[in-house]
């Protein structure tokens, strides 16, 4: 198994980031080596996690799974979670996408979705949430749908399987202000799905 302080990536970053400045949101398959994608996967199922609020925000948003937020220092205590991040943070910042060179994650979410789960109605990931978003699937798969309006008319859809990335334009991100997508996860069918999102609070 790969040593967390040796992780790299599968995949270059740098088409799947222009899509995602292009378009909003882009998927790329097979982003984690199995090695370390079992690894993170070892490490978050010892996390202890809580209910997802059934709704949330002014929107309505519908959730059905269950949460886990580290934040700040809690990160850094995860070495594969840490580990990744720093992986993540290398491969975005040779892409030459401007606006990305600030980007460090000092938040995770981790999220786990029990088969036949409704997932997450269409949403925005918060404004604060600078410059990127990357949602990185340790097990299972759902569809990632990026959305056209809050009714949830799919504009893309992707399979979000083990071992793939999602990105999310978040603001700052090539100089616009704020180009959030919406988006939905559906549900898994079979297993249960895992997702580990990085996010940067700062400026």
């Amino acid at each position: 198994m790969t040593p967390p302080g040796t992780a790299r990536l599968a995949r270059d970053l740098g088409p799947v980031l222009r899509r995602t400045t292009d378009d909003g949101a882009a998927h790329e398959p097979g982003v984690l080596p199995e090695d370390l994608r079992r690894a993170l996967l070892a490490e978050v199922d010892a996390e202890r996690y809580a209910p997802l609020p059934a709704v949330e925000g002014p929107h309505g948003v519908r959730q059905d799974g269950e949460y886990l937020v580290l934040a700040g220092e809690e990160v850094g205590r995860r070495p594969v979670v840490d580990a990744l991040r720093t992986a993540l943070v290398d491969a975005v910042r040779v892409s030459g996408v401007p606006g990305i060179d600030a980007w460090w994650p000092d938040e995770v979410t981790i999220q786990r979705y029990a088969p036949g789960s409704g997932g997450i109605s269409t949403h925005l990931d918060g404004r604060r949430h600078r410059h990127l978003v990357a949602v990185l699937t340790a097990e299972g798969s759902a569809v990632l749908r990026q959305c056209s309006d809050r009714a949830g008319t799919t504009l893309r859809a992707w399979d979000a399987d083990a071992g793939s990335l999602v990105l999310l334009r978040g603001p700052g991100l090539a100089g616009v202000e704020d180009g959030r997508p919406l988006h939905a996860v559906d549900g898994p069918v079979d297993g249960r799905r895992t997702s580990v999102t990085f996010r940067a609070t700062g400026a």
